[in-house]
């Protein structure tokens, strides 16, 4: 919706001074679309000023008062809304209406400089007209109605309107932008009422896996990769193997010669019951000398075996050899306890598996604040400088609001389950989190970024004309997320500063810091 901040006129003599302030902080006025007055010499025309707003944009323009056969150079600034920066091209058209006919248009093809347009209006007969401003550029067409405005016969009959309260801010265009800068229109919205609450990012109850240590040994990685955070794995996946760890007095030395020595005793067995056959087909012998040999040469193969395995273990041989160990469930791996080649106690944690993509935000509300909770609705935390909101029967579900303090923590636990998306954070990581309590008004409303704390007071800066504002000191109501409700200081309609409140706060306090110059 269109609206508009406000449309005066200032005296001949303010005018005057006005009028050579601009004159003296840019070059001389020229028909390329400088700042100027009307190229009538001696003139005292009072100046005409109006802020408007539409959805798109909004315009600040300074004009002398209009009169008939008079050159009057408009001096327009024209801002984009959706970043609050200069329009830097397109056409600006300047429209003089009558019941509903058009008189009179003027228009300029570019601006004269970022954000400036300076059209140059010459009506032929006085009356009172409609003034419009109708902006094309890319990505923006808003036309501006000013409402009505007089064409004076001649410049001596335009008549000042009456002076303006002083005390005004002073923060012009062109700071606000270079700067981060934008305002905001004071509405009743339905605000819901949060509380702090230290909170913990977890898998839910029922979809999550420990993984924990079938025996002791050391552990080893199964395949090319060692398990980390964040893997995908399956149900029955091998995730790695617990390989014995050595007794004492035993090394690499020792184990390797016992496998030469069950090795030799190995071939010794073969050739003795390879010997034993030939003199049983002989009949040299008796047939349990054979079965006797055979028994060991089997032994002596298994103790071979063995000895093998043994250093196979501690030489990477087959990453068969070892006790496996195996995921429970399917998910994902969100903590791991355990380093390549550490020693693990038998039922020790290694691991943890969350299943599905489902988590639970776990907060705890300070003990002092357990009373204002009602029906949580939901909560919010920041997620990388972003806000995760939660809201129950939306995008999440309430598990639990505990009516029970936590003796340690003095806190009552609320826990939602919400669906991960590529933002969710690790689990087990810690957050700050607003639980909301159910409770809700409707009342006006500013963002939290337009409150500044003045030694106490909370104050707000509220825009009065395109370049012009005032510090107003409010009393505050409920506290949303987003936005906090002021019970006194503000009326439906006025635009706070938002961004840059600091700024114009500076303006106010020290107009030196905050930079000086017009550059119409």
């Amino acid at each position: 919706m269109a609206t508009a901040i406000k449309s005066a006129a200032i005296n001949p003599v303010i005018s005057m001074a006005l009028l050579l302030a601009l004159t003296a902080c840019g070059p001389a006025p020229q028909d390329n679309g400088e700042h100027a007055q009307d190229g009538k010499h001696g003139d005292e025309r009072p100046t005409r000023v109006f802020t408007h707003f539409t959805e798109q944009s909004e315009l600040f323009v300074e004009f002398p008062a209009l009169a008939a056969g008079q050159d009057s150079r408009f001096a327009a600034h024209v801002t984009r809304l959706a970043d609050y920066r200069p329009v830097r091209e397109g056409r600006l058209s300047v429209l003089l209406t009558q019941g509903g006919k058009s008189r009179a248009r003027f228009v300029v093809e570019a601006p004269a400089r970022p954000g400036i347009f300076t059209p140059v209006v010459r009506p032929r007969e006085p009356g009172v007209y409609r003034l419009s401003l109708r902006v094309d550029a890319p990505d923006l067409q808003a036309t501006h109605e000013l409402g009505e405005v007089t064409v004076y016969a001649d410049a001596h009959a335009a008549k000042p309107a009456p002076e303006e309260a002083g005390g005004a801010i002073s923060y012009l265009k062109e700071q606000q932008w270079q700067a981060e800068f934008g305002t905001e229109a004071v509405t009743e919205r339905r605000l819901r009422a949060s509380v702090y609450a230290t909170a913990e990012l977890r898998p839910p109850g029922d979809r999550t896996a420990r993984v924990r240590a079938p025996a002791e040994g050391l552990f080893a990685a199964y395949g090319e990769q060692f398990p980390v955070i964040g893997a995908e794995v399956d149900k029955g996946q091998r995730l790695g193997t617990l390989r014995a760890r050595l007794a004492g007095g035993v090394d690499l030395s020792s184990l390797r010669l016992a496998v030469e020595r069950t090795r030799a005793e190995y071939r010794l067995a073969r050739e003795n019951l390879e010997r034993l056959r030939g003199l049983l087909d002989d009949g040299a012998v008796a047939a349990h000398r054979v079965r006797e040999a055979e028994n060991a040469a089997a032994v002596a193969r298994a103790e071979y075996n063995a000895a093998k395995a043994r250093l196979d273990q501690y030489q990477g041989g087959d990453e068969d050899t070892g006790v496996p160990v195996i995921a429970p469930i399917a998910g994902r791996i969100v903590a791991v306890s355990v380093a390549p080649g550490a020693f693990v106690s038998p039922d020790q944690e290694l691991m943890q598996i969350a299943g599905g993509d489902k988590r639970w935000l776990e907060a705890r509300i300070p003990e002092a604040d357990a009373d204002r909770l009602r029906q949580p609705t939901g909560a919010w935390f920041k997620l990388g400088g972003q806000r995760r909101v939660l809201r129950v029967g939306e995008n999440a579900r309430l598990i639990t609001a505990g009516g029970v303090i936590d003796p340690v923590s003095r806190t009552v636990p609320v826990i939602f389950e919400f669906t991960e998306t590529d933002t969710t954070p690790l689990l087990n990581q810690g957050l700050d989190a607003r639980v909301y309590t159910g409770e809700t008004v409707e009342a006006l409303a500013v963002p939290r970024s337009a409150i500044i704390d003045d030694s106490g007071q909370p104050v707000v800066y509220v825009q009065t004309g395109g370049e012009t504002f005032a510090r107003r000191p409010v009393q505050l109501g409920l506290r949303g997320a987003d936005y906090v409700a002021v019970t006194s200081g503000l009326q439906a309609g006025d635009r706070v500063v938002t961004r840059g409140a600091y700024q114009v706060r500076l303006a106010a306090a020290a107009p030196a810091e905050a930079g000086h110059g017009h550059a119409h």
